[in-house]
């Protein structure tokens, strides 16, 4: 039998409880790595200018796909187009909101703001110039990088820079997840009567959680999106309810965390047949 429930209210989040969250999966590759390796599948594909000089191309338009202003300002100067579509790719989406950006001067803007920006460069950061940005693919000796650059000579290239030359890097793989913790007042509860589920973000990097999604009826659908980290509900029948919380940060970087209640009658209330 499909298990329903009714939620009461949303309440303004205070104090939460704190259980373990769930397990979230791990990939196999670090943020990092995946952006590097989606930069590399990139310039395998040999993404070219259509024609030469003109800002254009199937692909190119692609990654311009992946900014807050899609394609309003295309044909237009793609790197960071490319740099917005590959770390999108790789889970990690860059810029206000983590929706991409077409300037070079808002990326470094978001970049110093979230405390992602770095002197020093490590693989799979974002390698800033004062008009351009590329992608850190490796270190080399004697202060160079080699990088993964979209519109450079037209094309997606790899080129050896200078670390020097940069005015800084943009730590991608430091957007780390939301921690999601859910909680209950109790793992058992009674029959219709009202219960606070409470959730908070346990992530160290502590950025603004932009919405939390529930799944009160553990059927892999949200049934509420509420702002704060808080919702009332009832159980209209006894069982065992899974109930799963998604935050999503500022960045719409997002995690879950499920909690299982047991839903029986109050001792001594009166249960219809």
């Amino acid at each position: 039998m499909v298990r329903f429930v009714t939620a009461l209210s949303v309440l303004l989040a205070a104090g939460a409880l704190v259980v373990a969250p769930a397990q979230a999966q791990q990939s196999s590759q670090t943020t990092a790595q995946k952006i590097v390796a989606i930069a590399q599948q990139e310039l395998a594909l040999g993404v070219r200018e259509k024609p030469m000089g003109s800002n254009k191309g199937t692909r190119i338009k692609m990654y311009g796909l992946a900014t807050q202003a899609p394609l309003r300002y295309y044909p237009a100067a793609w790197c960071a187009y490319f740099t917005s579509w590959v770390t999108q790719q790789a889970g990690s989406p860059i810029g206000w909101d983590g929706l991409g950006d077409g300037l070079v001067s808002r990326l470094r803007d978001w970049g110093r703001k979230t405390g992602l920006w770095r002197t020093a460069p490590q693989p799979g950061d974002l390698i800033a110039f004062p008009q351009h940005i590329g992608i850190v693919e490796s270190l080399q000796p004697n202060g160079l990088v080699t990088t993964i650059e979209g519109n450079t000579g037209d094309a997606v290239r790899r080129r050896l820079r200078l670390v020097k030359s940069a005015t800084g890097f943009i730590r991608v793989a430091a957007l780390n997840p939301p921690v999601p913790v859910l909680s209950a007042p109790s793992d058992t509860v009674y029959r219709t009567e009202p219960v606070t589920l409470t959730a908070k973000n346990s992530s160290t990097s502590k950025r603004a959680i932009k919405s939390y999604r529930w799944d009160l009826n553990g059927d892999g659908r949200w049934d509420h999106t509420t702002s704060v980290g808080q919702v009332t509900l009832a159980f209209p029948e006894n069982g065992v309810f899974p109930l799963t919380v998604q935050l999503v940060d500022v960045n719409s970087v997002s995690a879950k965390a499920t909690l299982s209640l047991t839903v029986i009658n109050r001792p001594g209330a009166f249960s219809a047949p």
